[in-house]
């Protein structure tokens, strides 16, 4: 009731500001920015290569209006409208969106007194890191990274409705508190507008899912795992329940006589013994595993199984491998190659199964809490020390089976004792809570509906964290390098969440053990220097280490034994890299302490400096490298442009490696009035 209250007076403060504004101040700022690929490539999760393509033509038009209030208090007001277009994006990211960064309301605060403090009450940002390209400090506002870091972190940070307050103490140190409206990050693909619908391929593979946001330019490995159309779990399980369907030993395209013992086989096993006697019944139509009829597969290579998979349902499983030449579980790269060790009785369960895409967030009633304390010491150095209790900005992603009534389903993981040794026996069915007992011979026994589906829900939810951070800065003089500005920012998070990988558990088909978020903390910490140089010439050097202090790495499989040879790469546990894992990269591992290192030039030019060029270099731990270079030049007193150049390369797998065919030019016109 207290956190209503709160909100509703927030945002009547602010609506209701209208009535007593006086001579209103109107500005304004209109933009528009165009850009292209420089390289010709496939960008993540797209279908389609591209060209040195325009991918950006965005208009977008800001309104400022500040004026005061006729209150004793001596009250001011500000607001900013924007409305954006973008002929060239994809669905999705071409028009103005709340709490991205083309929010048409971006601001709306008033600005007054109570006391000793200073209020802020309404939509804001609220800024408290000075580091880089990169966001330690900044815990209050979340960030709308679409376009990853090209944008300017005023224009990608998301305000939000807060409740803003300081105090000035008389020794000149301050306290700050800030009560908040918790929303997530948003990335190209991953957000709130991904389809809550049930996904179905059915018996007939009638209908697929689609990517959300697909040819998104700046899109990551990690979002194309979860969502893409061609590697995302949420579009590969009806795409598997449809496969299951052919193998079902009650209902499938195999002749009933020819599935005699094959739900105690694995896939691993079909792929290297059966692919040369799989065919098709010229009279019944069923797929048989004696020869009889034309074959299906390409006939005597391992990989001619998948090759049918792919066939059985047209081109919906060409996810699945076939462009492939060879069976490879130690380097994986298609779906089944990862679910090698998984037996047809557990195929049988996910038989005509759906996902679905769901969300369960914070209401815009709840609040996040911070508070920073600030003050400077005798010598000079600036320091501050804040603490949050927050929503994590970072969404966090649930798997969980569940009948059509939405009850959780239990997962049965049973090892196997008919001779696929290493492997369990996944049985999706009984709800959770509910006196249902498995009956093999009646659908109704799972719990599920009359035709026994389970639908794979994926829930998008925000977690709770605690956070503690410091900051400092100080100067020193120098005889070489004159002024020279060192600064820190470190933050502890306790509680917050990573995705942990149980290969294992997925190459014997235990999808919701195989993919976890698992909470634990982290610490980060950045140190820069400042310097002047070459006459006006801002270089700055940083380097940022974010330690994961719950890291996992550990070599055993899914029964707890110590992964083996003969598992190849489908065994073990760990932490994996939320940006850059994928069905392409082995589902790559995280970094326990990755590292980060950044240089940073601004330099004014022209007669009276009127013009400017920045230059931001970032170098990721295993190669990934990110070089954004960009200038403004002063038309006239309203009018400036804008040209940028970013240029990502390095290794495929790191977060800005993979971003290598989406290297851009842009080039922009602002005018102000």
């Amino acid at each position: 009731m207290i956190r209503n209250k709160l909100y509703a007076s927030v945002l009547s403060a602010t609506l209701l500001a209208g009535p007593v504004l006086a001579e209103p101040e109107v500005t304004g700022k209109i933009t528009h920015e165009s850009a292209r690929f420089t390289e010709t490539g496939t960008s993540i999760g797209d279908s389609t290569s591209h060209g040195k393509d325009n991918f950006k033509a965005e208009t977008s038009a800001r309104i400022y209006i500040d004026g005061a209030l006729e209150d004793e208090a001596g009250s001011t007001y500000h607001l900013e409208l924007q409305a954006v277009t973008d002929s060239k994006a994809v669905s999705g990211l071409d028009t103005s969106e709340a709490y991205t960064q083309r929010d048409p309301l971006r601001e709306a605060y008033i600005d007054t007194s109570y006391g000793d403090w200073m209020v802020r009450a309404g939509k804001q940002q609220a800024v408290w890191g000075t580091a880089d390209g990169i966001k330690l400090l900044d815990i209050i506002n979340p960030t709308d990274f679409s376009e990853m870091a090209q944008n300017q972190m005023e224009d990608s940070r998301i305000p939000v409705w807060m409740l803003n307050s300081e105090k000035i103490n008389d020794d000149g140190s301050s306290f700050q508190f800030i009560v908040s409206q918790p929303r997530e990050n948003i990335f190209a693909g991953l957000d709130r507008n991904i389809s809550t619908a049930a996904r179905n391929n059915g018996a007939s593979d009638s209908t697929t899912g689609k990517a959300h946001e697909q040819g998104a330019p700046f899109m990551l490995k990690g979002v194309d795992t979860i969502v893409g159309q061609k590697n995302g779990f949420l579009n590969i399980v009806p795409d598997l329940a449809s496969v299951a369907h052919a193998f079902s030993a009650s209902s499938g395209a195999f002749s009933q006589t020819s599935l005699d013992g094959i739900t105690n086989m694995t896939v691993g096993y079909f792929v290297n013994n059966y692919t040369s006697n799989v065919g098709v019944d010229a009279t019944t139509g069923l797929l048989t595993l004696d020869g009889s009829g034309s074959e299906t597969g390409t006939g005597g290579t391992a990989m001619g199984a998948l090759n049918m998979f792919d066939s059985l349902y047209d081109t919906k499983l060409a996810n699945y491998g076939d462009s492939e030449t060879t069976w490879n579980i130690t380097n994986p790269n298609s779906t089944f190659e990862y679910m090698d060790r998984a037996l047809f009785s557990t195929f049988d369960t996910f038989t005509k199964a759906k996902s679905q895409y769901v969300y369960d967030m914070p209401s815009d009633a709840d609040v996040d809490t911070a508070i920073r304390y600030k003050n400077t010491t005798e010598g000079g150095t600036n320091y501050s020390l804040v603490y949050s209790h927050n929503y994590d900005k970072n969404p966090v992603i649930d798997l969980s089976w569940r009948n059509d009534a939405g009850q959780k389903l239990t997962v049965k993981a049973t090892a196997d004792s008919s001779g696929a040794t290493g492997s369990q026996y996944i049985d999706v069915g009984v709800a959770e809570g509910l006196d249902i007992g498995y009956d093999s011979t009646s659908a109704s026994g799972y719990g599920l509906t009359s035709d026994g589906a389970a639908t794979l829900r994926f829930t998008q939810t925000l977690k709770r964290a605690h956070n503690l951070g410091a900051a400092m800065d100080t100067t020193f003089e120098t005889e070489e390098f004159g002024p020279v500005v060192v600064r820190a920012e470190a933050l502890y998070q306790k509680d917050v969440y990573s995705p942990i990988m149980d290969r294992g558990q997925l190459a014997t088909g235990n999808l919701t053990e195989a993919l976890k978020m698992t909470k634990g903390d982290r610490f980060k910490y950045v140190i820069g220097a400042d310097i002047t140089a070459l006459t006006n010439m801002m270089v700055s050097f940083q380097f940022i280490q974010d330690r994961n202090l719950d890291y996992i790495d550990n070599n055993v499989d899914w029964d707890g034994g110590a992964c083996t040879s003969s598992d190849g790469a489908n065994c073990g546990v760990y932490t994996a890299d939320f940006a850059a894992m994928h069905l392409s990269n082995g589902l790559q591992k995280a970094e326990k302490n990755k590292e980060f290192y950044s240089l940073y030039l601004s330099k004014p030019f022209g007669e009276s400096g009127q013009h400017r060029w920045n230059n931001i270099f970032m170098f990721e731990e295993n190669g990934g490298k990110w070089n954004r270079l960009d200038a403004e030049y002063t038309i006239d007193d309203n009018t400036v442009a804008t040209a940028e150049y970013n240029k990502y390369w390095g290794d495929a797998n790191t977060q800005f490696g993979q971003l290598e065919k989406s290297s851009n030019i842009q080039l922009g016109i602002k005018y102000s009035f």
